[in-house]
């Protein structure tokens, strides 16, 4: 006998674990579990948890308009139950009594028919005055504005609004609502990029070509690591602002280079094939559970040159002063140029994780120095968009380091992107990657 799976019941949960855990990690784990759904119900599945998340404090405004009983006290089962039937209402063709029918179902199984009849109540309110619900008026009220039509925290927005113009706000936090393509890497060790287009379009693939020659942008896939031109290590995932960290590096074969922060290890995968599998690369992290995944990684694409080590980017390695040709410091960061991906950053992140991670970002930067030899190259980068932990780090390091200087990036010629300043900062709505910085220091004669 076939076991029903109710794709409505596993994106209650997903959202109700994403509380505690980021959501993709949450979502694979629970589309791992239910792994008889069709292909079309673990679309739906994802589609309800990332656009119940990206749009969260639109829907709780929505319910909020109606329900006597507000979100902060509504039960969490319950109130997993309304947002994604909310986001259903809201932002999917789905017919809205079939919507308040299935979530009234939900409760019921859960063993709360006595509650049965709120849900019911709110979600026929919605229906009703979906029309009526008004949004704050954008001129007057432009941060509660733009927190609710977004769903982005108001300290986030004040941040960017003091840091960029009020129309370039709105762009990135409507880019950041929309799902992004998957981007992957070709390895030229074991394929180019016309062979793996074709080969990927062939198995119903829909393929776009990158900003570089060797990416590609994947969309209609369901599970990348099924695919056989994954499983063979013709390709790894990256977004393409981690590439433009390793092409502004630019590391050549025969060099040693570092990787401080290496995990997940796609910069570190982009560097050994540009090496031509030639010379050294030492791939650092403090978390070695992650380290695990970047040899695998490594192992899969044919990669022999990368060494991985479980080590504090903060504690200097005394065997290392000047060891290095290049290094590469991605730093932890406060994530916010990756909210288009994992869209609960949003709502797990606050200014006090900025100020937070300055001393480390700054220790980090600081042993790195040391690790470059003379005439070698620095970069430093973070997927965010702060100014604190971007341009006012790269300040602290020039005062810190009188034989470091900023130098301008030479970047490929396909890749359409304005360099006039000697810093790359990337941005979702402008140059459809995610919200990257990137820097680049050479340590002087």
């Amino acid at each position: 006998m076939t076991i029903q799976i109710n794709p409505r019941e596993i994106a209650v949960q997903a959202l109700l674990e994403i509380e505690q855990k980021y959501n993709t990690m949450v979502l694979r784990k629970l589309l791992r579990q239910n792994g008889a759904m069709l292909p079309k119900d673990r679309a739906f599945v994802t589609e309800i948890v990332n656009g119940s998340l990206r749009n969260l404090y639109y829907i709780d405004f929505v319910i909020n308009a109606v329900s006597n009983t507000k979100t902060q006290k509504i039960k969490p089962y319950l109130l997993a139950v309304l947002r994604t039937a909310v986001y259903q209402i809201y932002f999917m063709k789905v017919p809205e009594n079939a919507v308040c029918d299935e979530a009234v179902k939900l409760v019921k199984k859960r063993g709360l028919h006595s509650l049965s009849g709120f849900v019911n109540a709110v979600l026929r309110n919605i229906i009703r005055k979906k029309d009526e619900i008004r949004l704050p008026d954008e001129k007057q009220y432009p941060v509660a504005y733009l927190s609710l039509k977004y769903s982005h925290p108001e300290w986030l927005l004040k941040m960017w609004l003091h840091q960029y113009d009020y129309d370039f706000v709105k762009e990135l936090c409507k880019q950041n609502n929309m799902p992004p393509d998957v981007t992957i890497v070709i390895n030229p060790l074991r394929t180019t990029t016309e062979q793996l287009a074709k080969e990927l379009e062939q198995q119903g693939v829909l393929v776009k070509k990158g900003m570089y020659q060797n990416v590609l942008h994947l969309s209609k896939t369901a599970d990348i690591a099924k695919l056989k031109a994954f499983q063979q290590g013709k390709f790894h995932v990256q977004d393409e602002s981690s590439v433009t960290a390793v092409e502004v590096l630019a590391p050549q074969p025969q060099e040693k280079i570092l990787d401080m922060c290496a995990a997940p290890g796609g910069k570190s995968f982009l560097m050994a094939e540009k090496m031509q599998n030639k010379g050294l690369i030492c791939a650092y992290d403090i978390h070695a559970h992650k380290l695990e995944l970047l040899q695998e990684g490594a192992e899969r694409l044919g990669l022999s040159i990368i060494q991985t080590k479980e080590q504090d980017g903060t504690v200097f390695q005394q065997e290392q002063q000047e060891a290095f040709d290049r290094v590469l410091v991605d730093a932890p960061c406060s994530g916010l140029g990756l909210i288009r991906k994992k869209p609960d950053i949003r709502l797990k992140k606050d200014g006090n994780v900025i100020d937070a991670l300055l001393p480390i970002q700054r220790e980090i930067l600081m042993q790195a120095a040391k690790y470059v030899k003379q005439d070698g190259i620095l970069v430093y980068s973070t997927c965010t968009l702060c100014k604190k932990e971007n341009e006012k780090n790269v300040e602290w390091f020039l005062q810190q380091h009188k034989d470091f200087e900023l130098e301008l990036p030479l970047l490929p010629i396909t890749t359409m992107m304005e360099t006039q300043q000697k810093i790359i900062t990337l941005y979702p709505h402008i140059h459809h990657t995610d919200g990257f910085f990137i820097a680049r220091f050479r340590r002087k004669e």
